[in-house]
């Protein structure tokens, strides 16, 4: 892995923890284990990211350069504006974007939903912005399955017959290779 993924990764990395905690500080040995590289070459790109500005560290009195990394207001900035993001930290040419053909299906759908007349307007609404959620998330370069399964089964509560018609969308081998990809990032390579 080369030195701008990685950086890239810690940032994505300190960025989910921020929201999920504005004070938690990732350790060394868990960034260590994420990125699985070694100790020096975490070293050099954390200091990078600190000297631009993007991290918090916290350091000990002595000893190792840091004991804790939290990302700093600059640093959400730059994660949140993802075409910024992207062009200071591209991301793996490898991975794998969903085709746009998907959203137009998914855009004819929606479209199919206003014209059916035995389900309530807001209920309508609901669902077409859960199917919007779904393709918001798939726009990404890493789609969240588990954030794709949660809207899916929104879906599937409110309406079985739609619920099939995303889930006929989602099968596109594409997509399920995107997916399954996901859910072993997520899942811990299940």
């Amino acid at each position: 892995m080369n030195d701008v993924k990685i950086r890239r990764q810690i940032l994505e990395m300190a960025y989910e923890r921020f929201k999920e905690h504005p004070y938690y500080r990732i350790t060394p040995k868990e960034l260590e284990n994420a990125l699985n590289i070694g100790f020096k070459e975490l070293n050099y790109n954390i200091i990078y990211l600190e000297e631009k500005g993007l991290i918090e560290l916290q350091k000990p009195l002595e000893g190792s350069i840091f004991v804790g990394v939290r990302i700093s207001s600059k640093g959400i900035d730059l994660v949140e504006d993802e075409c910024r993001f992207d062009i200071m930290f591209p991301a793996d040419k490898g991975e794998k974007l969903a085709p746009t053909h998907i959203f137009a299906k998914f855009n004819l759908l929606i479209d199919s939903i206003e014209s059916i007349n035995n389900i309530d307007n807001g209920l309508k609404k609901l669902i077409t912005a859960e199917i919007r959620e779904i393709q918001n998330e798939l726009k990404k370069i890493k789609p969240s399955y588990t954030k794709i399964k949660k809207f899916l089964g929104k879906i599937k509560q409110k309406d079985d017959n739609i619920y099939e018609k995303v889930m006929a969308i989602i099968k596109n081998p594409n997509i399920s290779s995107i997916l399954a990809e996901s859910a072993k990032r997520e899942l811990g390579n299940v």
